[in-house]
């Protein structure tokens, strides 16, 4: 099925005033209508494609200005006119099969293809226009406030500007214990670097470098944007967050580690250079 949309719906769906499940109902070219149910972490996806995708727009209308913002207007008209109404059955009893167990992103030009794959192991495809971005983030924005779950808007918003790809326990020396966090690559290709960080405490010995971490993320380095990300990594690690539930990090490194645009590094790739760094940095601490 492929789904070319010109209105869209959304609606939560709750169960003692917790999120369970964003309803998304699309109505397509031919008049018909379907509905999707997106549980919190399928939403997460959703939401990191449709922020990619916006950053894409904000750039094309920098460029283009008000030729594109004409079109920008003329379709938020279109998609308002075309609102498909949520039935209240489909909020109370949502069907099971139309719930989305995961989301595979093929991205073209001006639009993304959503492969859907549903509970009933059905395979839908849903072709989101860069142009219909702007009014899909707000509608689900809004449907979130409605909800007022601040545990999902945390959890959702912390899932936007960088993805792990490997923790580590520097303790260990010279052995290296390591904990990989497994990504699709769709993901992956939405950010611009890997980035390698260390983390520095206070110990009865002195300054130690103790954990690090390799994410992929698009926040400029050295930036306000990368030190809140880096101080967030811990929060996201059951491995880190244990290790510095009494030993705060005083201190946080971090480096660029090289790669090619659309090529994912290895174990080795990732983990060689933030050992180097280690050595390095630790040199720096001793010296």
């Amino acid at each position: 099925m492929q789904g070319t949309f010109i209105g869209f719906n959304t609606a939560g769906i709750t169960f003692e005033e917790r999120f369970l499940a964003l309803l998304l109902k699309i109505k397509q070219e031919n008049g018909s209508c379907q509905t999707y149910y997106l549980q919190a972490p399928v939403l997460a996806d959703l939401l990191l494609i449709l922020q990619q995708r916006f950053l894409e727009v904000f750039k094309r209308l920098q460029v283009q200005e008000d030729n594109y913002k004409e079109e920008l207007i003329i379709c938020n008209e279109s998609l308002m006119a075309n609102i498909p109404e949520v039935e209240m059955a489909e909020i109370q009893q949502p069907s099971p099969e139309q719930r989305v167990m995961s989301i595979t992103l093929k991205p073209g030009e001006t639009e993304s293809i959503l492969i859907l794959l549903l509970q009933n192991e059905q395979i839908c495809t849903l072709r989101i226009e860069d142009k219909q971005v702007e009014a899909i983030i707000i509608g689900i924005q809004q449907t979130l406030k409605n909800i007022g779950d601040q545990a999902l808007i945390h959890y959702l918003s912390s899932n936007m500007d960088f993805l792990m790809c490997y923790t580590v326990d520097l303790t260990t020396q010279p052995n290296i214990d390591y904990q990989q966090h497994p990504q699709e690559d769709w993901k992956l290709n939405l950010f611009s670097h890997y980035l390698g960080v260390l983390y520095c405490c206070e110990t009865d010995e002195g300054k130690k470098i103790v954990s690090g971490a390799v994410v992929k993320t698009s926040a400029p380095h050295l930036s306000e944007l990368e030190n809140n990300v880096v101080t967030r990594i811990i929060e996201k690690s059951p491995k880190l967050k244990a290790m510095h539930a009494e030993l705060a990090p005083c201190q946080i490194f971090s480096t660029i580690i090289p790669s090619q645009p659309g090529r994912m590094l290895s174990l080795e790739e990732c983990l060689r250079p933030l050992h180097a760094f280690y050595l390095e940095k630790k040199a720096e601490l001793s010296a």
